[in-house]
Order: structure tokens, then sequence, then C-alpha cells
């Protein structure tokens, strides 16, 4: 969306975790450690915040499948 120079509105970063967050609804990682990497691996902005975003988005919805007692080591 946004380029590594130009900051990012409120509705793109809302947009952002979106996409993380659909992303991470496939994720089929049982735990935070490899969700994070998943995350990481897949993440397609540039951006710092763009990419935090994205990351929030995509570990909210992976955890979301899984056990309690997992979220709990997040």
């Amino acid at each position: 969306m946004g380029d590594i120079m130009t900051k990012s509105t409120p509705f793109q970063l809302s947009r952002i975790y979106a996409s993380g967050w659909r992303a991470g609804g496939n994720c089929t990682a049982d735990n935070p450690v490899e969700i994070a990497a998943a995350g990481e691996r897949l993440n397609p902005h540039l951006a710092e915040d763009e990419r935090e975003r994205w990351s929030q988005g995509f570990k909210d919805a992976a955890l979301n499948h899984i056990a309690p007692s997992a979220k709990a080591r997040k």
C-alpha cells in the first residue's frame, strides 16, 4: 500500500491488519513461536508500521485458532 517513505493512514493500516488476519487464518502452526516465524516469512510489507500492523493481524488470527493453553505461552 504505502511505500517506505510515506506514513500510512489509519484506514490503510486497518486494511493491512485485515490482510494479515486473512493470512493468519490459514496458518497451520500451533505454537506462538512457529506463528511468529510464519508471519515474519509471509509479511509482504517493507515499511515498519505496515509490517507491525500486518504481523499483529496475522498473529491475532492464528492464535484465535489454537487451544487456550497455547495462547497463554505467547
